[in-house]
């Protein structure tokens, strides 16, 4: 027999004549139920905090992907760059524009510059046709006037969006 055997079979034998007192039973049985009650209690809170920060992790991407677009203000959808011939890439384009012309101009010169680009916007969409191309001899003289004035109203806003990009 090896040693591993013998001390094995010595413990057995010295466990079988050890009487335990019947009170010890009821205290282990005591103990245990209230490590499971503590570990029942323990285990919703962990639950919870690993569900808040999934819900999390899924919730904020997802807003930042459902976030409406600056150039929705001004064309309302891409549907209606694509009916004038642009695509979605001239969308996005527009898109990064606008999103640098509200990160280098005051909250009063980006209003001022939305509403002038909604305005020239709107003029140059009713002479573009459905392949992209503009047709300016569509424009009446007062439309001409209106479309060089909004253009030179402009001018100042593109300089500094373009001089403060530049390092």
């Amino acid at each position: 027999m090896s040693i591993e055997e013998e001390l094995r079979e010595g413990l057995h034998r010295a466990a079988d004549s050890m009487h335990c007192p019947p009170d010890l039973y009821g205290r282990v049985r005591k103990s245990y139920q209230r490590y499971m009650t503590e570990k029942r209690g323990r285990s919703p809170m962990k639950k919870r905090i690993l569900t808040g920060i999934v819900a999390a992790a899924i919730l904020i991407p997802t807003s930042v992907f459902a976030a409406s677009y600056l150039a929705d203000d001004i064309f309302g959808s891409p549907a209606t760059i694509e009916e004038h011939g642009g695509t979605q890439e001239n969308y996005q384009e527009i898109e990064g524009m606008l999103q640098a012309a509200k990160g280098k101009l005051t909250e009063d010169e980006y209003k001022e510059y939305t509403k002038l680009t909604k305005q020239l916007v709107q003029i140059k969409l009713t002479i573009t046709d459905e392949k992209g191309v503009v047709h300016e001899e569509k424009l009446t003289k007062e439309e001409q006037q209106q479309l060089e004035q909004l253009a030179s109203k402009l001018a100042p806003y593109f300089e500094k969006i373009n001089s403060t990009s530049k390092p």
